[in-house]
């Protein structure tokens, strides 16, 4: 295949995208840039993108966006990152109940962390929350709870200190 036809495809396949796995991978790019960059974390693992799993599922996809390694504790951890441009009937709407579940399930071998993005824009969210899955008790959570998770919009998280605190 020459470079015009991968070309081709690349940009086929990028055009045919569903919207929500592009503004998935927007907030995902904005999680891993600000919230834990390289300088202080290492990523250990990131799950498929929809290319991949669209020709051939990748089960590890089930698991939340992240795999990341403090630098200053070498402590690792789980993030899933959720973007929401609005509240839905006053709620962030974060996720199925199912995914709830395996990400509770999940929680007890490892800390699962989820970043949620709400208003502006997938890569410059108004506002940003890092909550631990074991404080989420539904998959609807009220702007009122979220108010105790929310950390500054385009600054490094400290996960160490939201580690310890579990």
């Amino acid at each position: 295949m020459d470079v015009r036809t991968r070309a081709y495809k690349a940009f086929w396949a990028e055009m045919n995208k569903p919207e929500t796995y592009v503004i998935g991978d927007e907030f995902q790019q904005y999680v891993r840039k600000y919230l834990f960059p390289k300088e202080e974390y290492c990523k250990v693992h990131q799950t498929h993108d929809y290319e991949t799993n669209r020709g051939d599922f990748v089960e590890t996809s089930k698991e939340p966006d992240f795999r990341f390694r403090s630098k200053r504790s070498g402590r690792e951890f789980l993030v899933e990152a959720k973007y929401r441009s609005r509240l839905y009937r006053e709620t962030v709407e974060w996720c199925k109940p199912y995914q709830l579940n395996r990400y509770k399930a999940i929680d007890r071998d490892i800390s699962v962390l989820v970043a949620i993005g709400l208003g502006g824009h997938p890569n410059s969210p108004e506002h940003v929350y890092i909550v631990p899955v074991r404080h989420i008790k539904y998959r609807r959570l009220f702007p009122s709870f979220l108010r105790h998770y929310e950390v500054p919009t385009g600054r490094c998280v400290n996960a160490d200190r939201i580690l310890l605190s579990l």
